[in-house]
C-alpha cells in the first residue's frame, strides 16, 4: 500500500507540473498565463508641445510664446511585468515664432494629428523586482509613428513624394512615463515625449537640417481593463521531481519482478496482523529548501487529511516535521522543522475548520531522516492517534 500511495502521489505531482500553464519569465520568475482580456489599460491626457528647429530656436521670442497645446488617447497592454506595448493617437496645435514662410491656418500656427506605436519597459520591475503595490514606476518607451500637419488639407508640393517635401512624415518616438498608481485599476501619469520628423512638416522648405523635432509633456489618467496583477507560478523543486521519477521507475521494476512470482504460496504460514497504536496516514507535505511555506501543489494532502478527520470524528492527527541533514545546522534545522509542523497544523485548523484539540505537532529537525533520498526529508508527515 505504501508503494502504491507513493507511486500515485508521484504521478499526480508530475501531472500537476506538466499542466501548469505559464506565459512568460521575468527576472527568472515564471508567471501564470492570464486571459487575453487582462493587463489592458486606456489612458487620456493633455498638455503642451514645443516645436524645435534652428529657426525657431534662433527667433527672438519668449519661451511661453512657443508652447502649443495637445491631447492624446492611448490603449496599451502589459505582456509581462517588464514589457508592454501601446498605441497612441494624438493631436494639437504647433505655435511658430520663426520668420520663415509658413503655410498655416493663420500664417504662423498650424494644427496636427498623429499616431504612434511604442514598446514600453518598466525599469522598477526589471531592476528591483515585481511589486504590484508599488506606487511609482518609471517607464521609458521607444516607437514609430506618423504625423500630418493640417492646413486646409493642402500639400506644399502636390507633385512630390509621399513624405519628402510634404507636411506629413513618419516619426521616431521616444519618451519617459512617470506612472503613479492610485488604485488597482487607476493611475495618474506624466508622459515626457520626443519625436523626430521631416523638416518640411512645418510647411517650410530649404531648412538647414533634414529633420525637425518636437518635445511634449502631458498629464493624464489611466484606467485598467481586466486583471492587472501578474501571479507568480509556484513551481516545485526540480530535484524533488527527479527523485520522484527515479522512485517511480524503481517501483515499476519491483512490481515487474513481483508479477513473475506464483499467484499463491500455500506453504507460507499465516501471519497475524499487528495492530499499531500509531497509524500512518498516506499524506505528506513536501517543502522547498529552507522554506516553511506550503506550496499550492501540496494543499491536497492537507485537504485529504481534513476530510479523513471529518469522516472520523473520534480520530486525532499528529503532524511530525523534518529537515534534510545535508543543509543547515542541527539547531537551525530543528527550528525549521518546528515552523513546518506548525504551518501544516495552522492550515488544518484555520483553513479547514479542524478543532485544535484534535491536532498535535512534533518536530525532529535532522535528527531523524524518514526517507533515504535527502531532499524528501524536507517534509511533514501525518499520523493518526
Amino acid at each position: 500500500m505504501k508503494k502504491f500511495s507513493l507511486l500515485l502521489m508521484s504521478a499526480l505531482v508530475a501531472i500537476g507540473m506538466s499542466a501548469q500553464d505559464v506565459q512568460n519569465v521575468s527576472n527568472g520568475t515564471v508567471y501564470l498565463k492570464d486571459k487575453a482580456s487582462d493587463h489592458w489599460y486606456i489612458g487620456l491626457s493633455g498638455g503642451t508641445n514645443l516645436y524645435i528647429t534652428k529657426g525657431e530656436n534662433d527667433a527672438d521670442a519668449d519661451f511661453g510664446d512657443r508652447l502649443g497645446w495637445m491631447g492624446q488617447i492611448e490603449v496599451g497592454k502589459w505582456v509581462s511585468p517588464i514589457w508592454g506595448v501601446r498605441g497612441v493617437i494624438d493631436g494639437g496645435l504647433i505655435k511658430h515664432v520663426a520668420d520663415v514662410p509658413v503655410v498655416g491656418p493663420d500664417g504662423k500656427d498650424h494644427n496636427w494629428i498623429g499616431a504612434h506605436l511604442d514598446v514600453m519597459y518598466n525599469i522598477n520591475n526589471a531592476w528591483f523586482g515585481y511589486n504590484p503595490d508599488r506606487v511609482w514606476n518609471l517607464i521609458p518607451y521607444l516607437g514609430m509613428g506618423y504625423m500630418y500637419g493640417m492646413a486646409d488639407w493642402e500639400k506644399p508640393n502636390e507633385d512630390g513624394d509621399t513624405f519628402k517635401g510634404q507636411n506629413q512624415s513618419l516619426t521616431w518616438n521616444a519618451g519617459l512615463i512617470n506612472n503613479f498608481q492610485v488604485a488597482k485599476n487607476f493611475s495618474i501619469f506624466i508622459d515626457l515625449g520626443y519625436r523626430v520628423m521631416q523638416e518640411t512638416f512645418d510647411f517650410a522648405r530649404g531648412g538647414d537640417y533634414e529633420w525637425d523635432s518636437m518635445v511634449s509633456g502631458v498629464l493624464g489618467v489611466k484606467f485598467g481593463l481586466g486583471k492587472q496583477e501578474f501571479t507568480p507560478a509556484e513551481l516545485m523543486d526540480y530535484n524533488l521531481i527527479n527523485d520522484l521519477n527515479s522512485q517511480i521507475n524503481r517501483l515499476r521494476a519491483e512490481n515487474e519482478e513481483l508479477s513473475k512470482r506464483p499467484a499463491s504460496c500455500p506453504e507460507c504460514p499465516e501471519i497475524q496482523p499487528v495492530v499499531e497504536e500509531t497509524v500512518y496516514v498516506p499524506n505528506v507535505v513536501f517543502f522547498r529548501l529552507n522554506s516553511a511555506k506550503i506550496d499550492k501543489g501540496q494543499q491536497v494532502s492537507i485537504y485529504n487529511t481534513a476530510q479523513y478527520l471529518k469522516e472520523n470524528p473520534n480520530a486525532k492527527v499528529k503532524i511530525t516535521a523534518y529537515a534534510d541533514r545535508l543543509t543547515g545546522t542541527p539547531e537551525y534545522n530543528m527550528a525549521l522543522s518546528e515552523r513546518r509542523a506548525k504551518a501544516v497544523a495552522d492550515a488544518l485548523i484555520n483553513e479547514y475548520g479542524i478543532d485544535s484539540s484534535r491536532v498535535s505537532v512534533d518536530w525532529k529537525g535532522d535528527t531523524e531522516q524518514p526517507y533515504e533520498v535527502n531532499e524528501w526529508n524536507r517534509v511533514a508527515i501525518f499520523f493518526t492517534e
